[in-house]
C-alpha cells in the first residue's frame, strides 16, 4: 500500500495498437480522373450533336436538290411532248406532201391490203379519198380486171390510204391509221426515255 502523503509519478497508459491513420488523398490524381470523364461525357456529347447536325443539314441538301432537279425534270418532260408532237406534225405533213406528189401511192397501198387479204374470190368495199379514186380505177381495171370491187369515196380520208373489206374480212389501210402507229411509238419511246430520265 502506498503511503498517501507521498506524490505519485507518472505512467504513461499501456500503449495499445492504435488505427491506421487515415490515408490523405491525392488530389493531383483525383483532379486528373475528374479532368478525363469530364472531357470523355463532353467528348461523347459534342460527337453525338455533330453526327446529329450533320444528318440534319444532309437531309437539307437532299431536299433542296430534289428541290432544283424538280423543274428541270418538268423542262424535260415538256420538251420531249413537244417535240414529239412536232415529230408528229412534220410527218404528217411530209406524208401528205409526199401524196400529192405521188398519188401512185394508193395503189401499193391497196395491192398489200389486197394481199393481206389473201385470196378473194367475194366483193370488196374500198373506201378512199375521192382524189385517189379514178387511178385506183384504172389500176383495178388493168391489173385485176375480174376482181369485183366497189369504190366508196370518203373525203375525210386521207390520200393514199384506204379501207378494205370483204363479207369476211376488214383491212384497214388508212393513212390515218399508219399515222397513229408511227405516234403510238413515238410516245411509247418517249416514255420509256422519260422512265429512264426519272430513274
Amino acid at each position: 500500500m502506498s503511503d498517501p502523503g507521498r506524490p505519485r509519478s507518472w505512467q504513461p497508459p499501456p500503449l495499445q495498437d492504435a488505427a491506421p491513420a487515415a490515408a490523405v488523398p491525392d488530389t493531383a490524381a483525383i483532379a486528373e480522373r475528374a479532368r478525363a470523364e469530364g472531357y470523355a461525357a463532353g467528348h461523347a456529347e459534342g460527337l453525338a450533336a455533330g453526327r446529329a447536325r450533320a444528318a440534319a443539314t444532309a437531309a437539307e441538301l437532299a431536299a433542296l436538290l430534289g428541290n432544283m432537279a424538280a423543274p428541270f425534270r418538268q423542262q424535260e418532260a415538256d420538251l420531249l411532248r413537244e417535240l414529239s408532237e412536232l415529230v408528229v406534225r412534220v410527218a404528217t405533213a411530209v406524208v401528205r406532201r409526199e401524196l400529192e406528189t405521188s398519188p401512185g401511192a394508193i395503189q401499193d397501198v391497196l395491192a398489200e391490203a389486197l394481199e393481206i387479204l389473201e385470196a378473194v374470190e367475194g366483193p370488196v368495199d374500198v373506201h378512199l379519198h375521192p382524189a385517189d379514186a379514178a387511178l385506183v380505177r384504172e389500176w383495178l381495171a388493168n391489173e385485176l380486171p375480174k376482181l369485183a370491187v366497189t369504190l366508196h369515196t370518203d373525203a375525210t380520208l386521207l390520200r393514199g390510204g384506204c379501207r378494205v373489206a370483204t363479207a369476211e374480212s376488214y383491212v384497214d389501210a388508212s393513212t390515218e391509221r399508219r399515222l397513229e402507229e408511227v405516234l403510238r411509238a413515238l410516245r411509247e419511246s418517249r416514255g420509256a426515255v422519260g422512265g429512264a430520265t426519272e430513274t
